[in-house]
């Protein structure tokens, strides 16, 4: 059984084979795909993750991906859906402010036992209904109204790698050689780094990473390396698992003195009094 709906912006339809078998969609760059299951349950691939799809799990496929519809139970019916590219990217640069600096990712897994999973489930459950009447749809914009609804409600519903920054209210994003800095600190900062180092690792001149970190954080790389450090120290005393000199060491911060007078700066008691819990057995 198969049938399907389709338009510029989005193409949704019904498959029902009745029997096990492979479905791989022809690779393509211009859509988005979701599968979930209307009865029943089946396995989703996406590159090299598998995905149970059944009636708390859909699947999602990012564009470009290369992925497979496959052991489908008996009495398996799967509802799936394309959504365009540009529409998707467009709806989501509305709702940022921003151009996008790299493609949407969508995870592969899409949760509908949450709040916002099972609201974006009621809607396209709507959208179906809405299908079985063809005039309905004849309005163009009654249907770029749904189909848009639609988008939005999926770009708020699945983790991707723009959720965060969508979350927070759609606030420019930090540049992109400020993001690779950042990575390359949070990976490295337990070695010995210099601005230098940095400023590489994020493609750019020191001068430039200087004014873009100040720009985005208020303070110079190595401030903010500094600080990564410290907290990963206060991290590891407060729950201990290390002692003044390793929880330094380990967070590359060498010069003991130097570590613990940054850190009483930062968070108001010395290493050894974290460690201990002497300053919160006084408190």
């Amino acid at each position: 059984m198969l049938f399907a709906t389709q338009t510029p912006e989005l193409t949704i339809g019904y498959v029902q084979p009745g029997r096990d078998l492979r479905i791989t969609p022809r690779l393509e760059n211009t859509t988005y795909h979701i599968n979930f299951a209307w009865q029943g349950r089946l396995h989703a691939r996406s590159g090299d993750t598998d995905v149970e799809v059944q009636g708390t799990s859909a699947s999602v496929h990012n564009v470009g991906a290369e992925h497979a519809l496959h052991h489908w139970d008996p009495d398996t019916g799967v509802v799936g859906i394309k959504l365009s590219r540009t529409l998707v990217e467009h709806e989501l640069e509305q709702l940022l402010g921003v151009p996008l600096e790299e493609p949407l990712v969508f995870e592969s897994q899409f949760r509908l036992d949450t709040a916002s999973g099972r609201s974006w489930l009621r809607l396209v459950r709507l959208l179906l209904t809405e299908f079985n009447d063809p005039a309905a749809f004849e309005d163009r914009r009654i249907r770029e109204q749904y189909i848009r609804t639609l988008v939005v409600a999926t770009l708020n519903a699945q983790p991707h790698n723009y959720l965060a920054q969508l979350r927070d209210g759609g606030h420019p994003s930090t540049p992109r050689t400020v993001r690779r800095v950042v990575a390359h600190i949070e990976q490295h900062f337990g070695g010995s780094l210099t601005v230098a180092d940095l400023a590489a690792a994020g493609g750019t001149s020191v001068r430039r990473l200087q004014e873009v970190f100040q720009d985005q954080f208020g303070m110079s790389p190595m401030t903010y390396l500094r600080d990564v450090r410290l907290q990963h120290a206060h991290d590891l005393l407060r729950e201990g698992r290390a002692d003044v000199t390793e929880a330094a060491r380990s967070s590359g911060l060498v010069h003991l003195g130097r570590f613990s007078a940054a850190y009483r700066t930062k968070f108001g008691e010395l290493p050894s009094q974290t460690r201990s819990g002497i300053a919160r057995r006084g408190r």
